[in-house]
């Protein structure tokens, strides 16, 4: 007799609110929310759409839960629903403009361990480095990256969440990786020059 595989805790959720129990919604909500918050604000640049997108999202994964099929991972499903509201409010608003006092960090970078506030100044001033080199690149780009490097998607996850097809995904992400090198290097160049005047 073949052992069964573990059932995915999101899976079970999932099975929970179909049989009726609103709590689990609330659970399975709590899970994601972070994550739906910052593809929303990735790809939309502000915090208020990013906010209301989130909401519908929610809205939406509740009333269309039923579609699930839970042969595939409930978090490409959740993110590909995510991705594309996202894109759909984006398209709608045609690219608005934000400060950058309005964006929240999105983007979760590892914490290595801190040897002193130098190190710390520095992992900051990375941080904000990077975070202006990905709000430099289209928001469907940035997506691409986020989703990849920072949620650890698959490129196969990825081609289900944004529709493209896979030789596209990895030509994009290739090519991204390459443009953020570069404008990070002169966004570091750009910083040295302004210490140095």
């Amino acid at each position: 007799m073949q052992a069964r595989a573990p059932v995915d805790e999101d899976i079970t959720l999932v099975r929970q609110i179909l049989a009726g129990d609103q709590s689990a919604f609330r659970l399975l909500v709590e899970r994601h929310q972070d994550f739906v918050f910052s593809m929303a604000l990735r790809v939309l640049r502000s915090r208020e759409e990013a906010e209301e997108v989130a909401q519908d999202v929610f809205v939406k994964v509740y009333r269309t839960l039923h579609t699930f099929e839970q042969r595939s991972g409930f978090r490409t499903w959740l993110y590909t629903v995510t991705y594309r509201a996202a894109i759909d409010r984006y398209r709608l608003l045609k690219a608005p403009q934000t400060s950058l006092d309005d964006e929240r960090s999105a983007l979760q970078i590892a914490e290595r361990p801190e040897s002193g506030p130098a190190n710390q100044s520095q992992q900051s001033d990375l941080r904000a480095q990077l975070q202006l080199a990905l709000k430099r690149l289209k928001p469907e780009d940035a997506a691409l990256i986020e989703l990849f490097y920072l949620h650890e998607q698959s490129v196969k996850d990825i081609v289900d969440i944004t529709g493209l097809s896979l030789s596209n995904v990895k030509t994009k992400l290739h090519r991204l990786r390459e443009s953020l090198k570069e404008e990070m290097m002169h966004l570091l160049k750009e910083e040295v020059w302004d210490l140095l005047e």
